[in-house]
């Protein structure tokens, strides 16, 4: 497998001069491990001491909760989620229940938000054009909904965006279903809505492994950001 080990935070802080995007892939990550390493980042960026980083990986079994829950947005018992091997978090993030596990890519971007967008939802926007962009790219049409943010496939959802900010910079990010079990998003209800969840694989579209996905994500995120793009070269583990 291929992954950048997250203790190696040479390669997670390049020097703050630079005015590229510095993306990393991950690899598989407990949730709290990967919001840990997200935090470290995010103080890092807040002190003037990283460069703006999208940390790429996907997720052992986790349902998170934005900020403000919703009541009845987990619809099983939580005993239920622990028979499934799923764990339950909240989140700093906006936005309300969502799913991640293995086969889904998700995205940290860390960056101060003023140097790529005027406002919060002038970035979700950007990061939206990214995931659909990136679904054309796999041979999956992709679209808006008017009704929430996030990137819609026919009338099911694929890819989700939640986001925070701490002194001026954001982290949090997005979330792509690419060959992911849907079951999960059975218990509860995605986003507070009722709609069907899709993904790449169920679509149609090409097959392809995350670590793959990985470069021609942070090339679009780049692209639609207008950033020079600085994807550090994977390393293997066994």
């Amino acid at each position: 497998m291929y992954r950048c080990a997250p203790s190696d935070l040479s390669m997670i802080y390049p020097p703050r001069e630079t005015t590229n995007l510095h993306a990393e892939w991950a690899g598989m990550l407990a949730y709290d491990d990967a919001r840990a390493l997200q935090m470290r980042v995010r103080d890092a960026v807040i002190r003037g001491e990283a460069a703006p980083t999208l940390l790429l990986m996907e997720h052992e079994p986790v349902i998170t909760f934005g900020r403000r829950p919703a009541p009845g947005d987990l619809l099983v018992p939580f005993q239920e989620l622990t028979a499934h091997g799923i764990a339950l978090r909240q989140a700093e993030r906006g936005g309300q229940a969502t799913y991640h596990g293995p086969g889904q890519l998700v995205g940290y971007l860390i960056a101060p938000l003023r140097t790529f967008a005027p406002s919060l939802p002038a970035l979700v926007d950007q990061l939206e054009t990214a995931l659909i962009e990136v679904c054309h790219e796999l041979g999956v049409q992709a679209r808006r909904d008017p009704r929430q943010r996030g990137v819609w496939s026919r009338a099911a959802k694929v890819g989700f965006i939640g986001l925070a900010i701490t002194r001026g910079v954001c982290w949090h990010g997005f979330s792509l279903n690419v060959s992911v079990d849907l079951d999960p998003f059975r218990l509860i209800r995605p986003c507070g809505l009722d709609d069907e969840v899709t993904s790449i694989a169920q679509s149609g579209g090409i097959s392809i492994a995350l670590p793959d996905l990985a470069p021609l994500v942070a090339r679009k995120v780049s692209r639609v950001l207008g950033i020079h793009l600085d994807m550090a070269p994977f390393t293997t583990t066994s």
